[in-house]
């Protein structure tokens, strides 16, 4: 007979709110937002998707009016264009599932050691300190062909519950940087995010997704959205930073916050993220869901990895 261990969890990062003078004391002429490729990763411009039929069970298409086949509200809209993936290579591998106690979100990397997820996804306790996450690129089911890392530092503008709903201006700074204990970055490689969305780009079908939603695969399978479409944008500052509401009409289910919208960019060695999903609107038929962005998002990449290489 055994005796009972206990178990160990991850240890809880340290958090630390920026502020505008923080940013003011970072060097100038560091950027930190290109996008990187390792050395003989490979690179591929569309994920490999998985049929169907062999990575879930199909889905009901949903009627139009955004509700589900039992009637109630949904922000999945027909038809439910995503799809699930498996793919290693270059970009793909830097996406992957943020764990948390008693939950998951989704992440990208945008650094060595530097992952960004929604605010609202870290599991922000009582006192303002955050449990333990853990990061697992390209996670599908148990694989993880990148191994996995802890989170030990946490940079971000604004603590986002989410218990009780997100405001317009907690979805505009709904992001945070998460430093990792080993860098996967040299491995998985990483997004860049020096491009700020701009309102020119509303109604274009220029987006890619990737998010672990809990309708499919119960949160432990990459899933892939194209083309898709920001509606609009709500302008919102905090801590005399700049940050976007983006609203749009994009497929989502709870599992998906955190997951990088991004586009590519003629000369770039890879995509760049725009904005992090960060809200579905349940309670009103046909959306839209919102995700956050704009020169914050940019401005706290940059100065996670300067500050934390």
């Amino acid at each position: 007979m055994q005796e009972a261990t206990e178990h160990e969890f991850p240890p809880r990062p340290e958090v630390v709110i920026v502020s505008e003078a923080d940013l003011a004391e970072r060097s100038e002429g560091q950027s930190g937002n290109e996008p990187y490729r390792p050395e003989g990763a490979p690179l591929r411009a569309l994920p490999q998707l998985l049929r169907p039929e062999g990575a879930r069970a199909p889905l009901w298409r949903r009627a139009a009016g955004a509700q589900d086949e039992r009637g109630e509200p949904t922000t999945v809209f027909p038809p439910d264009t995503r799809t699930v993936i498996y793919d290693t290579s270059y970009p793909w591998r830097t996406c992957g599932r943020v764990a948390v106690p008693g939950g998951s979100g989704s992440g990208v990397m945008v650094g060595r050691r530097h992952m960004v997820t929604a605010s609202h996804v870290v599991p922000w306790r009582a006192d303002g300190s955050a449990d333990w996450m853990t990061f697992t690129p390209m996670q599908y089911d148990t694989s993880a062909p990148f191994g996995s890392a802890n989170v030990t530092r946490i940079y971000f503008w604004q603590r986002v519950n989410g218990s009780d709903g997100i405001s317009s201006n907690e979805a505009a700074f709904d992001y945070a940087v998460c430093v990792l204990s080993s860098p996967l970055g040299d491995t998985t490689g990483w997004m860049g995010s020096a491009h700020d969305y701009v309102s020119t780009w509303n109604g274009q079908a220029y987006w890619s997704h990737i998010g672990y939603p809990g309708d499919i695969g119960s949160s432990l399978r990459p899933v892939y959205t194209a083309n898709g479409v920001m509606d609009s944008t709500v302008g919102e500052t905090f801590a005399g930073r700049n940050g976007l509401r983006i609203m749009h009409r994009n497929d989502i289910f709870p599992g998906q916050s955190g997951g990088p919208y991004f586009g590519w960019w003629n000369g770039e060695a890879g995509p760049h993220v725009v904005a992090e999903q960060s809200a579905e609107n349940w309670g009103m038929a046909g959306g839209p869901n919102a995700a956050g962005g704009g020169s914050a998002l940019r401005e706290l990449v940059a100065h996670a990895r300067t500050v934390e290489p």
